[in-house]
């Protein structure tokens, strides 16, 4: 008798550490006496009943990171609407001396933005032989930020010893053309 009491503890201690002791177990169909069908509930947590047909619950079981590869981006904005007119100036406002004469200048604002920190400059083609000396520089800096947000630039061209009879009469005549270039600022 003490042998079968022993054992019977034993077991109720084995099916005891078996169980957590936060979860409430309960029991259905034949152990509890009862059948499974479309109208009886199983109580999943103590609280919520669930109907037949039974649905599973996903569960996280693994997270992993996504990653991606993005390339350098840099986009100026409305860039085609852009264009460099330059008109006569004093050789001096652009660092010239007299004798470099004539000297053009002009200035055009525009947005440029970038998803890592740009060192823009500038390249120049010309047309025709008009353009002597020319030089394309920005106007209170040259760098963009990477954040992404717009940010306005002044890009300049200046020249001095034009050849104005190589070219032909007229107010916007094409003699060159402004290439804006960029490249990682390390």
């Amino acid at each position: 008798m003490v042998k079968r009491t022993l054992i019977a503890i034993a077991f109720v201690a084995f099916l005891a550490s078996t169980a957590p002791a936060d979860i409430e177990v309960y029991y259905w169909g034949p152990m509890s006496g009862g059948d499974l069908n479309n109208e009886s509930g199983v109580k999943v947590d103590g609280n919520e009943a669930v109907y037949w047909p039974y649905e599973y619950k996903e569960l996280d079981i693994c997270s992993m990171p996504i990653l991606m590869e993005i390339g350098m981006y840099v986009d100026v904005k409305d860039c085609k609407d852009r264009e460099i007119v330059l008109k006569q100036v004093d050789c001096a406002e652009i660092g010239k001396s007299a004798n470099q004469f004539p000297c053009y200048l002009d200035c055009e604002t525009i947005n440029i933005r970038a998803n890592f920190d740009v060192k823009l400059g500038t390249r120049i083609v010309k047309n025709g032989s008009v353009l002597d000396e020319v030089e394309g520089f920005y106007d209170g800096g040259d760098v963009v930020p990477g954040d992404g947000a717009y940010h306005a630039m002044s890009v300049c061209v200046r020249a001095w010893e034009a050849d104005l009879y190589n070219g032909t009469y007229g107010e916007e005549v094409n003699v060159g053309t402004l290439y804006i270039t960029a490249k990682p600022d390390v």
